[in-house]
């Protein structure tokens, strides 16, 4: 694959999030807890797959099928991991959620490899087989909003955490930016059917709707940060304005 500057500057990004994802796997491995690390497979896998999907077109012919191939795996373990991390943050007791959440695991893994035998992976129209595996980012978009709005009212009569609030919004922001660039790449994907001019990458392959992903790549980057790198300042902040100073030094 032949590297183009200054476009691969966007490379940056999975690199950036790999790095922490690596912090997300230090924190699992010290708290035996899950969803650090399905979250940090995620940001690991999901990024690279982006990358990779948009790309297709600078590989040699022969190996554009295993480029294709390689980008929905990355994106449909990405979406079980989100998945997993939905049912075990959100609704760890609903047996439906239960269900979803590995019935649904099962079902984006068998028709990544049906993509073979459909012959999916020799041209662009893999983008689709993507789309159930996207309902899993608005499963944790709704979840975050959800949660967000209950520990709202909760803290009002100082029953919630302010820096355990504001972080299922940073959840709810970034998410929902993914789920605004999904819709993008689905929306461009279409208009690209039609026009007939469809190519790898889906919508997303086009550099107006590119351009857009990168303006909404701020807030959803801004609210990462804040989610797992923010610094004690903004928790003292987020305490102070809740009333609740005794829980700054958190």
């Amino acid at each position: 694959m032949r590297v183009e500057f200054p476009q691969d500057f966007g490379l940056l990004v999975p690199v950036l999030m790999s790095l922490l994802s690596l912090r997300l796997f230090r924190l699992a491995s010290r708290t035996r807890q899950v969803p650090e690390a399905l979250v940090g497979a995620y940001f690991l896998m999901a990024p690279f797959g982006i990358s990779l999907a948009i790309r297709v077109d600078r590989f040699a012919p022969e190996l554009a099928p295993w480029a294709r191939a390689g980008a929905n795996a990355l994106f449909t373990l990405s979406g079980v991991a989100l998945l997993l991390f939905a049912w075990i943050v959100f609704r760890r007791d609903a047996v439906w959620a239960r269900a979803l959440a590995w019935g649904g695991s099962i079902g984006v893994l068998a028709l990544w490899l049906a993509g073979f035998p459909l012959g999916a992976y020799q041209t662009g129209a893999n983008f689709f087989l993507l789309l159930p595996v996207y309902a899993s980012y608005l499963w944790v978009f709704l979840e975050s909003l959800r949660y967000h709005a209950l520990l709202r009212r909760r803290l009002r009569i100082g029953l919630a955490d302010p820096v355990v609030t504001n972080r299922f919004l940073l959840f709810a922001i970034w998410t929902g930016g993914v789920v605004a660039i999904t819709l993008l790449g689905l929306v461009g994907a279409l208009a690209q059917l039609q026009a007939g001019t469809f190519r790898d990458g889906g919508g997303l392959g086009d550099p107006v709707l590119l351009g857009i992903t990168r303006l909404l790549s701020l807030p959803i980057a801004v609210s990462i940060w804040l989610t797992f790198l923010a610094p004690r300042r903004y928790h003292a902040w987020l305490c102070r304005n809740a009333g609740s100073p005794g829980l700054a030094g958190g």
